[in-house]
């Protein structure tokens, strides 16, 4: 443990799972997380995850490439995209097409029939409302006019973790914030979080995943002024999804010197 920094066990010990170092080690090898969280987001207690992969990427040589945070595969062949948003804003509807699209592309292969795509979700969790009608959950699906379903098989879902009623999703919303796992709820999510904030073996994978990042965040400003330097390295964490309180700690700025520089991604 004496191998770790003080002040990267203190930026350990505040991730949640809206900070991409500690998503990615959180999901990385447990489907059962993503299984847990699915279950209870779709209400479907029989949804039996098969595959998992981690920051995927959809490359395509003519359009925009899209990471997609989880992305599971049930045993059935339905997709799932999972979103750990930090920084929602009103975009978020349309990159959720954009993800679908994605996905259906992939989905089916040169030669087979459209009856073969299986259903497609995107479920983005947001700390926050960017559709802005103080609903905890919004589900969209395809409808015509008169309110009836096309039943084309994709699904954008949009949570509010921030929502202060209470709610059917309200303790996964907690765990999914939450940064001490005794506080935690849920015991599938509360044990894999205490392997890696309170265990030296997860202490050490969340370690060399956060350097290995300000590494890159660094070499990113390496030929530019130390102030400008530290603008970009800012910008990186900012859109890597480290929360404000991490990135004061980690760099020694302000909160508003980030918070200026956040209201410029906007």
């Amino acid at each position: 443990m004496a191998r770790i920094a003080a002040e990267f066990l203190q930026i350990i010990k505040d991730f949640s799972l809206f900070d991409d170092v500690y998503m990615n080690c959180f999901f990385k090898d447990f489907p059962e997380g993503i299984q847990f969280i699915l279950r209870k987001i779709l209400d479907r207690s029989d949804l039996v995850v098969k595959s998992v992969h981690i920051q995927d990427v959809m490359v395509s040589m003519t359009s925009k490439t899209s990471r997609l945070d989880v992305f599971a595969e049930d045993g059935e062949g339905n997709q799932y995209d999972v979103e750990f948003q930090f920084l929602p804003n009103e975009n978020i509807p349309k990159r959720g097409r954009y993800y679908l699209g994605n996905i259906d592309q992939n989905m089916i292969r040169r030669g087979e029939e459209y009856d073969t795509l299986h259903e497609a979700y995107v479920i983005f969790i947001c700390a926050g409302d960017p559709i802005k009608k103080h609903k905890p959950m919004y589900h969209y699906t395809m409808k015509d006019e008169d309110g009836n379903e096309l039943n084309d098989g994709q699904h954008l879902l949009i949570l509010n973790a921030d929502y202060e009623g209470d709610w059917r999703l309200k303790d996964l919303m907690n765990d999914i914030k939450a940064s001490d796992p005794e506080t935690m709820k849920y015991e599938v999510l509360k044990e894999r979080a205490e392997y890696l904030k309170e265990e030296e073996e997860g202490n050490m994978q969340l370690n060399m995943n956060l350097q290995n990042l300000m590494m890159k965040a660094e070499n990113k400003g390496i030929e530019k002024g130390r102030e400008e330097e530290k603008t970009n390295m800012i910008f990186h964490m900012l859109k890597e999804k480290f929360d404000v309180k991490t990135i004061m700690r980690a760099l020694n700025v302000s909160e508003e010197t980030i918070n200026k520089i956040k209201a410029t991604m906007k």
